[in-house]
This record gives structure tokens, C-alpha cells and sequence, in this order.
């Protein structure tokens, strides 16, 4: 509970001082969380069942989110990171209808270089170098969101989760997620405004893109300010 009232006040100082953005909810309609408060998203109640789509990008060393869904709708998640730390995690997890894809997503496939954390008692890298990161760097491989539909070998996914530490502003303005938009129900996103090096903007510019391309905010956690579900209302 402490824990959750000094997110709250951050947030609400960081807004008062015009650094942190207010995204509205768009639409109200019937929820149900998944995952814990570290990792965790709101979906529409009921959205998700055996033979749905579920990918889930960015999977550090905290898979609740995808377990959850596993657990209580019956569906395969498919998991993308290329991170070793988050490979070595979920392999040692062996979880039941969770596929493992050691690759990252972007908005086109490829070879990148990959920031690892400055502190070593964290996991998550970026394709993006910040000041938390870049001591150590490896290189992976990406791949692009469009490949991603033949991979899973579907035409359609049902649920995307992007927790891509930065690179989510990156892939949502790509001409390749346009592309892909309408084919994707319920994206569910980390934004990472209180990096130095997005900020604000980025994320109320990442927004923007979103409800052009149809997708309406349906969630958003309060306490973080961070993690969002945008629902594809496209017509």
C-alpha cells in the first residue's frame, strides 16, 4: 500500500510540474487485471480464450502477466527477448504453452546493438542507450512486427503486450505498425516518459498515433501512470 501511495504521489507531482502526460480512458467497459502490481495489465473482460493470440514482447524476469492469461484463459503466449538474462529465466521456467522466441521486435528485421543495464542486479536492455545503460552492449536479433503475424503463424493477434523499454515510440510511428494495426485487438503498452531521453511528449505523440490508427484507451494504471491497454476500434 505504501508502495502504490508514493507512485500515486510521484505522478501527481510530476503532473503538477507538466512532466508527466494525462492520456484519458476513451471507452469504459468491463475489466479484468492480469499479472502482478510489478507487471501487470487491465483486458477486457472475457476478451481472451484457448484459441486466442496472445504475444508478449519484453519479458525480463517476470512473466505473471503471460501466466496469468495462461493460467486463467487457456491460451499459448508467444514471448519475444532477446535479452540472455530473460532467456536463461524463462528456459528455467520450462512454462507449459509458453513458446520462447530469443528475438527482439521492431519495425523491421535485422542486426542491432542491444544496451544492457549499468546495474547488474537489473534485466532489462534497450535498443535505445540512455544513461542507465550502455556500459555493456551485445548484439541481437530483431524482428520486424509484420514477421511477427508468421511467426506466431496467424493473421491476426489478439492480444500484443510491448514492454520494449523505450523502443515502443519507435515501433508505433513505423510505417510497419500502420500496416499491421488493424489486424492487432488489444495492444497493451509500457510507456517509459520518465526516461530523460523521451519524455512527455513522446508518449502523448505515441498516443495520438494510436487513436488515429483507431485504438482507444480503456486502461491505464493509476499508480504508475506507465502501463496502458488501447483497444482496436477501427470500423
Amino acid at each position: 500500500m505504501l508502495t502504490d501511495l508514493y507512485r500515486k504521489a510521484r505522478v501527481a507531482t510530476r503532473r503538477a510540474i507538466g512532466t508527466e502526460p494525462y492520456v484519458g480512458v476513451d471507452v469504459a467497459i468491463p475489466l479484468e487485471f492480469h499479472g502482478n502490481d510489478y507487471c501487470g495489465w487491465s483486458i477486457p473482460k472475457g476478451a481472451l480464450n484457448a484459441r486466442s493470440v496472445v504475444v508478449d514482447v519484453g519479458l525480463g524476469e517476470d512473466i505473471s502477466f503471460s501466466r496469468s492469461l495462461m493460467d486463467r484463459c487457456g491460451c499459448i503466449v508467444h514471448g519475444f527477448d532477446p535479452t540472455p538474462r530473460a532467456i536463461d529465466y524463462v528456459r528455467r521456467l520450462a512454462q507449459p504453452n509458453f513458446v520462447l522466441h530469443e528475438l527482439g521486435v521492431s519495425a523491421e528485421s535485422g542486426r542491432a546493438t542491444f544496451y544492457l543495464p549499468n546495474n547488474t542486479d537489473f534485466v532489462s536492455g534497450s535498443l535505445h542507450r540512455a544513461g542507465h545503460l550502455g556500459q555493456s552492449r551485445i548484439d541481437v536479433t530483431l524482428t520486424g512486427i509484420r514477421d511477427v503475424f508468421g511467426i506466431v503463424g496467424s493473421d491476426r493477434i489478439n492480444l500484443l503486450k510491448l514492454d520494449i523499454e523505450g523502443s515502443e515510440y519507435e515501433l508505433i510511428g513505423s510505417a510497419a505498425f500502420r500496416q499491421c494495426a488493424e489486424r492487432i485487438d488489444l495492444l497493451c503498452v509500457e510507456f517509459h516518459h520518465r526516461w530523460p531521453e523521451f519524455g512527455c511528449d513522446a508518449t502523448l505523440s505515441a498516443v495520438a498515433t494510436l487513436r488515429s490508427l483507431g485504438y482507444r484507451c480503456a486502461w491505464r494504471s493509476r499508480s504508475t501512470n506507465e502501463e496502458f491497454l488501447f483497444v482496436n476500434r477501427r470500423e
